[in-house]
């Protein structure tokens, strides 16, 4: 009998929160099958580090990769890697995970390497051979080596979880804990004689405080073209594993399966982590989508999201500008030092990811709906807080999408009511002013662009919808009339020439007396 859409059973099947490939796979849930890349990884070079953002995979991938090196051949029945791998050999794997610890003083990461050291050698059978975590360290995987008579395997997770945790609580603190895992880490090139791999991950890359001085011989696959894929779901793999679990979201939401695939794709995916290659979806949201059946932030709602936005705050960060940023391969993979190197942080977190590459450059941008409305939402809430009762990003949303421009200006006025302008300079104002509106906008997940350039002038701010161009002219203490009057003069639709939609102007004067937008004048052409 022919298995309905609605007879799938959904229940369990999804990992949420287990990272434990031997767990994944005795329980019969989703995985979706990277183990060629592993393949690929664990016979091209021998020692890596891989940067992605926070609850994107890299601790499966870590778990795949022990499963395999300690021989559990029947955990990858059925996938790419059964049929790849002949030899199967047994090697002694030490996994360290620096996560799941808030390391607040040197003594706590000592504490922590300790006993994950400590376990491993009990695991072994081998007796502790030194004091220092490091001597303890490089001991260990001599002494394993020795024992087993394979190389060692060493696997690290989350490494600079205690780097992060230390930045901004005192620089003596961090100075002493990069100097203690400089030590430690520094084992891995020490111990190359009885090493058969190692792989190391995290968000940042420490490499300009000489984390990894030592390990020179590093290979760094986090822009990699071949591995843009490890961690994550591509679009191929969406249709591959999660057709049926499409099906039954569409049924169960009301949406035919291409209309939920495409939220799906609006929400999750865009994430791209080399110059060419497939758009990946993050895997924490997509699997909680289809498990709890409805979209979500869930992503942007796990993280310290307001941390960030504060930090770019305090270094009055250009927020106008945040999508549309181009960087080099050094200034994506650098130290992300707020004060000095805002684009790398807002990359190896998770905020902006490549849209494109040209002549050497990576552009970036939003991923997705989520990202950029969660983003938006946290800088609205530190410039304006304004509540859920006063603004609906949901109704803004709506109205945009049906060309209601003065519905929209409406409820931009709400959210400029708590707007504080005491103080400011005209030049100031304006900025804020636009920062504000555009993150009104852009927290109902709306495509929105600032101070676009156009042949006769710039363009205070566009949004697009599938059906409309929206173009807004602000005007400080002047008239309704006399902004659209400037997009009229200078031509601003022509900017769009060629463009099927229609074309809504929008001309609006703010007072600084009344703290409000005091006139608004709509025009279609």
């Amino acid at each position: 009998m022919e298995k309905t859409i609605s007879s799938f059973n959904t229940l369990g099947r999804y990992p949420v929160g287990d990272s434990s490939f031997s767990n994944i796979r005795e329980k019969g849930q989703v995985y979706v099958d990277k183990t060629s890349l592993i393949y690929r990884l664990t016979h091209d070079s021998s020692y890596y580090f891989l940067s992605r953002p926070r609850r994107f995979g890299k601790s499966l991938m870590l778990s795949t990769l022990r499963a395999y090196f300690e021989g559990r051949r029947e955990l990858f029945e059925g996938l790419a890697m059964a049929d790849l791998e002949t030899e199967w050999r047994k090697h002694p794997v030490i996994y360290l995970s620096m996560g799941g610890k808030d390391f607040s003083n040197v003594d706590m990461l000592k504490e922590h390497l300790g006993n994950q050291l400590r376990e491993c050698e009990q695991a072994f059978e081998i007796e502790q051979e030194g004091e220092s975590s490091d001597t303890r360290f490089y001991n260990l995987i001599r002494n394993a080596h020795a024992r087993y008579g394979e190389k060692v395997v060493v696997l690290i997770d989350e490494y600079d979880k205690p780097m992060l945790d230390t930045r901004h609580r005192n620089d003596t603190l961090h100075s002493d804990v990069k100097h203690l895992l400089r030590g430690f880490y520094g084992c891995i090139k020490e111990s190359a004689d009885y090493l058969r791999f190692a792989m190391i991950t995290g968000v940042t890359k420490f490499s300009h405080v000489n984390i990894f001085s030592g390990l020179n011989n590093l290979m760094d696959i986090s822009l990699d073209p071949e591995y843009n894929a490890l961690c994550g779901i591509s679009e191929s793999e969406m249709k591959t594993y999660f057709t049926p679990d499409m099906e039954v979201f569409a049924e169960r939401n009301g949406l035919t399966p291409e209309e939920a695939a495409g939220q799906f794709r609006l929400h999750y995916d865009g994430y791209r982590f080399a110059s060419r290659g497939e758009n990946i979806y993050n895997p924490f949201s997509t699997l909680l989508a289809f498990s709890k059946m409805e979209f979500g932030n869930y992503w942007f709602a796990s993280g310290t999201s307001r941390h960030l936005v504060e930090d770019l705050k305090r270094k009055n960060y250009r927020f106008d500008n945040i999508d549309g940023i181009k960087a080099t391969a050094d200034q994506l993979m650098r130290e992300p030092i707020v004060s000095t190197n805002p684009t790398a942080l807002l990359y190896q977190a998770g905020y902006l990811t490549i849209k494109d590459y040209k002549s050497g450059f990576y552009y970036l941008g939003f991923p997705n709906k989520e990202v950029q409305a969660g983003f938006y939402d946290e800088l609205l809430q530190l410039l304006v807080p304004v509540s859920d009762t006063e603004f609906s990003a949901q109704l803004l949303a709506l109205y945009a999408e049906e060309g209601d421009a003065e519905s929209i200006m409406n409820m931009l006025q709400t959210g400029l009511s708590k707007f504080n302008n005491m103080e400011m300079q005209k030049v100031e104002l304006e900025y804020h002013l636009k920062v504000i509106l555009k993150s009104l906008l852009m927290a109902a997940g709306l495509r929105v662009e600032g101070e676009i350039l156009a042949p006769a002038g710039r363009i205070d701010m566009a949004m697009k919808t599938r059906e409309y161009i929206y173009l807004f002219e602000f005007k400080i203490n002047s008239t309704a009339k006399k902004a659209l009057a400037q997009i009229d003069d200078k031509d601003y639709p022509f900017h769009y020439h060629g463009d099927p939609r229609q074309i809504i102007k929008i001309g609006a004067s703010y007072s600084t007396r009344y703290r409000r937008l005091t006139s608004c004048i709509v025009s279609s052409e």
